[in-house]
């Protein structure tokens, strides 16, 4: 990874029998160009997971840094999916699970039938969740998922249905934020811990 980012510098030290806890002094292009070159250049690592926090100057920096790496690791323990869970991307979710009882209540109370386990069902939230994140565009979240434009229509469609009565409307704040709190947890809202 350090040849990989070019680091000036790298901290290795010690954490636990199976982890260790690395930092790296990198300069130049910005945080999302080294992470997008990260995910690009290695390959996925047999048996090797990685948490980064944000990238953050100087000696607070570095506990910041730290800090989101560790929840980073956190939300990464509960998701299958990509070798490097990087803080930027599960920030939110990290933030509302803090309290995972109180996050499973919220996600089965917005979503409903919606949060039950089950691969239909994760795949409705997902096409949901990008759905949304692109605002709304079938067009964009088709592309991004890698399916036809009419599959996302149906799907959206399929997914609000399942959605209790009183969520009044699918873009609230609530249900964008419990649906990355589902995608945080792929087998559903048991998992948050």
């Amino acid at each position: 990874m350090a040849c990989s980012l070019e680091a000036a510098r790298t901290l290795i030290i010690p954490a636990h029998d199976n982890s260790v806890w690395v930092w790296f002094a990198v300069s130049g292009e910005t945080a999302e160009d080294h992470i997008r070159h990260l995910r690009s250049s290695l390959p996925e690592p047999a048996g090797v997971r990685a948490a980064l926090g944000p990238p953050a100057p100087g000696p607070h920096g570095m506990r910041r840094s730290h800090l989101g790496a560790l929840q980073a690791q956190r939300m990464a323990l509960h998701a299958s999916g990509s070798w490097l869970c990087d803080y930027q991307d599960i920030r939110l979710a990290a933030l509302v699970t803090a309290d995972s009882e109180h996050a499973r209540w919220f996600v089965q109370e917005v979503l409903g039938p919606l949060a039950s386990e089950g691969a239909r069902l994760r795949e409705l939230r997902e096409t949901l969740r990008v759905y949304l994140a692109e605002e709304r565009s079938t067009r964009t979240a088709a592309e991004r998922l890698h399916i036809a434009r009419n599959t996302v229509t149906y799907r959206v469609k399929r997914a609000e249905e399942l959605l209790p009565v009183t969520t009044t409307a699918v873009s609230s704040l609530e249900v964008r934020v419990a649906l990355e709190i589902a995608a945080a947890s792929p087998t559903g809202t048991s998992a948050i811990e």
